[in-house]
Order: C-alpha cells, then sequence, then structure tokens
C-alpha cells in the first residue's frame, strides 16, 4: 500500500518484503464491491482537492472524503482549485463555500490556481513536512498542483471530457512522490466515487464536526433526522449548520454503498 514502512530483504538479487509495520493514519473508502479499500497509509493530512469549475464541484464526492478522514482521525483541509475560472457561470461561489468549510465546519480552505498562480504558496505551506495524502476526482488538478510547486517532476496531466464533464484518468494507482523539507505527497487516483459504508451508521455525526458544536440533542441516541429536541436539525433552521452538508450526512445515513 503507498505509504507502507516496510522492512525488504535482498536475496539473491530480489528483493522481497519481510515484514509491514502496523499502519497508522490511513485514508480508506468502501469500495463498489462492498469492501474496505485503503487507499493510502501512515500520512499526516488528507487534502481533498476539487475544481470550482470544469469539471463542476462535486460536494457529495467532498463530503464523503471528508467523512472518512474524520472517522480515521486524520487531520484534513480543503482546497478549491482553478480559481481563474471563478466568472464562468458554472463555477461555484467560493464565499460560500469558505463558510460552510471554513467558518462553520472548520476546516482549513485554500484557493488555488495553477494557471494564475494564485495560493500555491499556501498550499506549499500547508503540506511543508508532512506526508500528506491528496483525494479528490478526475481532473480536479491534483497532478497539477505538484507540478505547480515541482515543475522538474514533469508528471502527466489529464484533461476534463468536453462531453461527459468528467476528468479523464491520469494517475492510474496511488504514488509516492518526496519533496524537500521531508515532505511528501501521495498522488491517488482520481475517483469517480467515494462511498464509506464501512463507517457505522450510529457514528456518522461524528464525522461533521460542525455537529458538535450546535449543542446537546435531547435523546442520547439521536441520529439528527427527525427527533424533537435535535440541536442538528435546530442549527440547520437557523442557519449555523449547512442545509446541503446536513443532506450529505442524510445520504450517507441511508445509502447502500451506492453514489
Amino acid at each position: 500500500m503507498c505509504g507502507d514502512v516496510a522492512t525488504v530483504a535482498n536475496r539473491q538479487g530480489a528483493w522481497y518484503v519481510e515484514k509491514i509495520e502496523t499502519r497508522k493514519g490511513i485514508l480508506e473508502r468502501t469500495s463498489p464491491v462492498g469492501k474496505r479499500q485503503v487507499l493510502a497509509a501512515n500520512i499526516d493530512l488528507v487534502v481533498v482537492v476539487a475544481s470550482i469549475a470544469s469539471p463542476p464541484l462535486r460536494r457529495g464526492f467532498v463530503d464523503r472524503a471528508l467523512a472518512s478522514a474524520e472517522w480515521n482521525h486524520l487531520p484534513a483541509a480543503l482546497v478549491f482549485n482553478k480559481i481563474d475560472l471563478r466568472k464562468t457561470t458554472e463555477a461555484a461561489d467560493l464565499t460560500v463555500l469558505e463558510k460552510v468549510y471554513g467558518e462553520q465546519a472548520g476546516y482549513t480552505v485554500l484557493k488555488t490556481s495553477t494557471v494564475t498562480g494564485e495560493g500555491i504558496d499556501n498550499f506549499k505551506n500547508l503540506i511543508r513536512g508532512k506526508t500528506v495524502a491528496l483525494a479528490g476526482v478526475s481532473a480536479t488538478g491534483k497532478t497539477s498542483l505538484i507540478q505547480a510547486i515541482h515543475p522538474h517532476l514533469n508528471l502527466r496531466i489529464g484533461a476534463v471530457n468536453a462531453k461527459t464533464t468528467k476528468g479523464k484518468h491520469t494517475t492510474v494507482s496511488a504514488r509516492l512522490i518526496p519533496l524537500e523539507n521531508n515532505t511528501f505527497l501521495m498522488d491517488t487516483p482520481g475517483l469517480r466515487a467515494f462511498s464509506v459504508d464501512h463507517i457505522p451508521k450510529a457514528e456518522l455525526g461524528y464525522c461533521f464536526p460542525e455537529f458538535e458544536g450546535a449543542g446537546r440533542c435531547r435523546f442520547r441516541n439521536c441520529i439528527h433526522e427527525t427527533e424533537p429536541g435535535c440541536a442538528v436539525l435546530e442549527a440547520v433552521e437557523n442557519g449555523t449548520i449547512d442545509r446541503e452538508r446536513h443532506l450529505s450526512y442524510l445520504k450517507l445515513l441511508h445509502e447502500d454503498n451506492t453514489f
């Protein structure tokens, strides 16, 4: 697994893995066949990369990736990329995104463009000295961000399919890229789906940090759906929790390995 720490030995000119050390800081999802799939191991930080346009922002994917990081007690941050397209008609509202994910959910939110160079220095500072896994759908710009901070790497970069508005896969397997200052980047393949069925339904609420700040619900086993005296539902109504984030939570609560 990308990021594993292993003991290896050379026997008659061939290398063998003798032992894989205990993994910590793993990023995982539920695979399309319903099994837990580890994407990367021994991570210090998960950075979810999302484009505000081309391809269009998929907040459902963002919420799933963040929930997976939360359940594994992994620090997470958000990079909204391609902000050079913010004036296009399809672009997501950056002001809303900063409020929802930054102010309300408490994540570090960066805005970047590999075309204009905006936010690239902030991205460098965010990842410095850490082992970082980048997660996002195809063509959101994960590889382009790596290329922007280290042009000499000459990585293969894909484009958006004009008909489907979906990205073309260029990273087909997770890879560990060593940078300076003891920094390592894991570029994971662009994922079409990020199911989190491996998270117990009773624990999903803990994977949305803003829910905790809503206060105490009347019932200890409240799942924040229709229960009377639910502090989360009250926060949704008064606007301190984003309604779309709550809807993402409800979809995860009721889905059966679908996206």
